[in-house]
């Protein structure tokens, strides 16, 4: 048995070659016995974590037969509120483990497994025991009846099934599943690339986004061919889907970089330890679960090991010579269905700018002289310098124009009360360099306050300015203390009402100050800008105090040395009654960095609320304008939370009680039958509601109701039937916060 297990192993990938839709081998029992659709696939993307199985469609109906897929033995079951449920686990004679979840019974009749769940029940004192570890272990038939499928644990009606190679690594269980529909190939909508370096433009952007779209022969395309200046980092969006349009993850992923494999990830198989490695796989700012939009990393960032096989033949994504490449990727779905792309890449040597002011006459218009140093072997022709005043859009002729052998002069009049031009070098439309000239400042005038936010990329920190076109005057440049020199950074138009000076990591990490300064007609004038600098490093333990909360890092929580920072969130923040903020919103940057250990955040609760039980941390689910509760240990120092990744987070107040919307049967109508099914509709904008969130009592005896917080209602019923006559009933509900309904009562009578 063990030999012949090792060889399906090792023939998986051929049997995946083929697509999902062929029938499983002989050597399994599928499952469900009647025709399988996926809702979710292996290695799917989750926000904490990859999908360890597949969830498999029952139709929206409960009670289907869940059958054992090869003999074994009933090692373990589970029973929790959320995550799995109730769950079966089945160790086989090859050391492999099969798993079911979100099941509504285990078998009874013949495997007396209901019998353990209420032993264990009385032993733990909990309707919810968690895992209950079998000794003996029960052994089963192959397709013998193991359990009923339900919607217990987390989502709505479908079973969850794994297979293990053993207790800690999951392995895609496709040749169990039997026939299954086939899917579209694999659709490429997305390019997206991110600057790598400071300083470098791509697309004429720190991020470019290039859509996609198949050409006549099915490959996919970008409209235009996308443009860089420098080292960048490539992502691409991909949906992959079944013929129902169910959004799954894929299997594998293959880039080349004018020809050489760079990157090849194919995911079969995983460790559960590798979990923090996702945002790696994946990027967190641009993936979500709900709607669904995966965003994978087209190299093998430092840290993830996920997808590897056998030793690496990937080569690391290289440094790029000026000219045009050709990047290639292949794709293959959860469903064996493949797609590729072909995507024309141009790498240009951004030009030098240097300006030079010649002093106007009396009454004349400012004249000043930009000198460009273009790079080697691109034409006049496809060359152009676009001149705008800061904070506007609107460009300006070069007036008088002057045509130097390295660059041009040109006046410009009615430039009054503008603080200065920007430059942007454009090759064949499209901008590969800015630089910024601002006017000196009158003698007379104070420099105005500055607001500076640091913005961490991949390898490089910008520190942007944002003014007003009514903004007084702006800084010419920054000056940086480092460790052992002083080095001035000068300052671009990053894009209307921005000025950006960017920073290579490997500076950043020495630098103990920072100042503006200004230029004036009575020489430069400087000012100390308030500017925390972070660098966290997974060798060592570090703190963030900024911006209304702490970061604690411990050591070996960061992947590789990084540059963080955090910002006061300035975008749309949902309002919800009842729930109020007592901290600001703060984004941790860079947005989505995942932590290969949970750091811990902690906001200082402020001075009248009413208690910290009240209080909690949430993210803010900005695709949904929505707060998700992530909870929160109380302390003398504040509330804290452990968190996983950078999101966007507040701490609030949750003061309003839920809402109860409706029972079933209805109460007000003044009869009830003597064994009723009780379903009570409930809404929480909060903290949400525990298991037993929801309080019935009937003659003073709490009927044990059920909450599902994705159907949004509380269930349950007696255990015996009530006898006739006159009843009270009493009816409230409370939330993780302490807030509770006011008691409801009604007088039923049973005929």
């Amino acid at each position: 048995m063990r030999a012949r297990s090792l060889l399906l192993w090792a023939l998986l990938p051929i049997a995946l070659a083929g697509g999902m839709a062929s029938r499983p081998s002989p050597s399994f029992h599928p499952p469900l016995q009647s025709a399988t659709t996926l809702v979710a696939s292996f290695a799917e993307y989750r926000p904490d974590h990859l999908h360890p199985g597949v969830d498999l469609s029952t139709g929206g109906r409960t009670g289907l037969p869940v059958y054992a897929v090869m003999a074994g033995e009933i090692f373990r079951l589970k029973v929790e509120w959320r995550g799995y449920g109730r769950a079966v686990y089945l160790r086989h004679a090859d050391g492999r483990i099969s798993v079911y979840a979100h099941l509504e019974r285990f078998d009874e009749a013949q495997l007396k497994l209901e019998t353990r769940v209420e032993q264990a029940s009385r032993s733990t004192g909990s309707k919810y025991p968690g895992d209950i570890y079998l000794d003996p272990p029960v052994p089963v038939r192959q397709g013998q009846q193991i359990a009923t499928s339900g919607e217990s644990g987390a989502g709505l009606p479908h079973l969850h099934f794994e297979l293990r190679k053993d207790e800690q690594r999951p392995g895609d269980p496709s040749p169990v599943l039997g026939r299954l529909p086939g899917g579209e190939s694999p659709r490429l909508e997305t390019l997206v690339l991110l600057a790598d370096e400071a300083g470098v433009w791509v697309n004429g952007a720190r991020v470019s986004e290039v859509r996609l779209s198949r050409d006549k022969t099915g490959t996919f395309v970008p409209d235009a061919e996308p443009m860089v200046t420098g080292p960048f980092f490539p992502e691409a969006r991909i949906v992959s889907e079944d013929r129902e349009g169910h959004h799954l993850g894929i299997e594998s992923l293959m880039v080349k970089l004018d020809g050489k494999l760079v990157y090849r990830t194919v995911l079969r198989e995983f460790r559960f330890d590798q979990y923090p490695q996702v945002g790696l796989l994946l990027d967190h700012a641009r993936s979500r679960l709900s709607p669904s939009e995966f965003t994978y990393r087209l190299a093998r960032l430092p840290g993830n090991t996920l997808g590897l096989v056998g030793a690496p033949l990937e080569s690391a994504w290289p440094s790029m010579q000026p000219g045009r490449h050709q990047l290639q990727l292949e794709v293959t779905g959860a469903l064996g269905a493949r797609t590729s792309a072909t995507i024309p890449l141009r790498v240009v040597s951004a030009p030098q700018m240097k300006w030079v002011t010649v002093a106007a006459g009396e009454g004349e218009s400012p004249r000043v002289t930009l000198r460009v140093a273009w790079p080697a072997g691109e034409t006049k022709s496809s060359r152009k310098i676009l001149y705008t005043p800061i904070g506007t859009n609107a460009p300006v002729p070069c007036g008088a124009r002057e045509i130097l052998p390295d660059g041009e002069s040109c006046t410009f009049p009615d430039l009054k009360g503008v603080l200065g031009l920007t430059a942007t070098a454009l090759l064949d439309e499209i901008p590969v360099a800015r630089s910024t000239h601002l006017f000196p400042l009158a003698t007379d005038q104070s420099p105005s306050p500055l607001e500076c936010q640091a913005v961490p990329g991949m390898n490089f920190v910008d520190l942007e300015i944002p003014f007003t076109r009514s903004a007084r005057d702006l800084p010419s440049r920054l000056v940086v203390a480092g460790e052992s020199d002083n080095f001035a950074l000068p300052l671009t138009e990053l894009e209307p009402g921005v000025l950006v000076a960017s920073v290579p990591l490997e500076h950043w990490q020495r630098i103990s100050r920072i100042d503006a300064e200004w230029d004036t007609q009575g020489g430069p004038v400087r000012a100390s800008l308030s500017l925390a600098v972070h660098t966290v490093t997974p060798d060592k333990s570090s703190e963030m105090d900024d911006c209304g909360l702490k970061l604690s890092f411990p050591v070996g929580s960061i992947f590789a040395p990084t540059a963080v920072a955090c910002s006061v969130y300035k975008g749309n923040i949902p309002s919800v009654e009842g729930l109020d903020l007592k901290s600001p919103v703060v984004s941790l940057l860079p947005e989505g960095t995942p932590l290969s250990r949970k750091a811990s955040v902690l906001f200082s609760p402020p001075g009248g609320t009413e208690g910290t039980r009240r209080l909690g941390i949430y993210r803010l689910d900005r695709s949904r304008g929505e707060w998700a509760f992530l909870g929160g240990e109380a302390s003398a120092a504040g509330i804290a939370v452990g968190v996983g990744r950078f999101d966007t987070l507040a701490l609030l107040e949750d003061r309003a009680a839920p809402r109860i919307l409706g029972v079933m049967p209805s109460l007000t109508e003044g009869t009830l039958d003597s064994r009723p099914h009780f379903v009570v509709r409930v809404e929480d904008n909060g903290s949400g509601l525990n298991f037993d969130g929801v309080h019935l009592a009937v003659d003073g005896d709490e009927v044990e109701m059920e909450y599902d917080p994705d159907r949004g209602w509380s269930t349950g019923g007696p255990e015996r039937a009530y006898p006739k006559g006159s009843h009270t009933l009493r009816l409230w509900a409370e939330d993780r916060s302490g807030n509770r309904t006011q008691d409801a009562t009604f007088t039923v009578m049973v005929p």
